[in-house]
């Protein structure tokens, strides 16, 4: 008896999962041509999908930004993928030359889907080392700005952890930006939060070791801006301090320590 409501709850669980998961796979298959087949969601169907992706749009440019829309049409936390996001993402590496892609996403930057797309291989995918540098340098600061105001809290952390690992002009402005609560995250729409909800993982995890889960973005950028020198932020990390918690207070100590250790 005690056994009937978590089975209903389980149910209603799969019930509902299922059912964005076809919504998200209606978001994508309606960015292809009608006669896309159904097994191009079917993962072991792998070397047939990609040749069907090829066929379906034959010409190499708008292939790319096909795909870049897709991507942009995927689960909003970029961690999780279905199988289609996850044929697309390396395809872009491998099956088009690195200016094409970058002509790509030139191409697509003005479209709500296609700048989420950018976004997420630029960032998640490490599309952003593999689009000529010069590229590179002009389309990052357009999605950085995009992502640092995601509603994902992860997709936000990664954004940061490029932007840690890139020399350019714009980086450190960005941080000082993000330090000063320039960036607020964008609300989810409904259907995005109920995704977010069933899939997605609330918790912010960091390839950067020393970090705690759940350390702020204004932390981890005043960190970032320790790290590369810029011992004019002190005073707002000290004060910052006094009302932090846990996991920002340790990322807070770790710059002053950077900053103390520079001087």
């Amino acid at each position: 008896m005690n056994d009937t409501p978590s089975a209903d709850h389980s149910d209603d669980t799969a019930r509902r999962r299922a059912r964005l998961w076809d919504r998200v796979v209606g978001a994508q298959a309606a960015l292809l041509p009608g006669s896309a087949p159904d097994w191009l969601w079917e993962a072991e169907h792998h070397a047939a999908r990609q040749t069907a992706l090829e066929g379906l749009v034959p010409e190499p440019l708008a292939r790319a930004r096909m795909c870049l829309r897709v991507l942009g049409a995927a689960h909003p936390e970029w961690h999780v993928g279905l199988p289609l996001d996850r044929l697309v993402e390396p395809y872009l590496h491998e099956g088009f030359p690195a200016e094409l892609v970058s002509e790509a996403i030139d191409g697509v930057l003005g479209e709500p889907l296609g700048l989420a797309g950018a976004a997420r291989w630029l960032v998640h995918a490490g599309g952003a080392a593999r689009v000529p540098p010069r590229d590179a340098a002009r389309q990052l600061p357009v999605v950085a700005r995009w992502s640092l105001e995601h509603c994902v809290a992860r997709n936000r952390t990664e954004t940061l952890e490029l932007l840690a690992r890139v020399n350019s002009p714009f980086v450190v402005p960005m941080l000082h930006a993000v330090l000063a609560g320039a960036f607020s995250p964008r609300e989810p729409e409904d259907d995005v939060r109920e995704l977010l909800h069933l899939f997605g993982d609330a918790e912010t995890f960091f390839v950067d070791e020393p970090l705690l889960r759940g350390t702020g973005d204004r932390a981890y950028a005043a960190l970032l801006l320790a790290r590369r020198g810029e011992r004019g932020i002190r005073p707002r990390v000290r004060e910052m301090m006094d009302e932090a918690g846990t996991a920002d207070f340790h990322a807070l100590a770790l710059a002053l320590e950077a900053l103390e250790a520079q001087a």
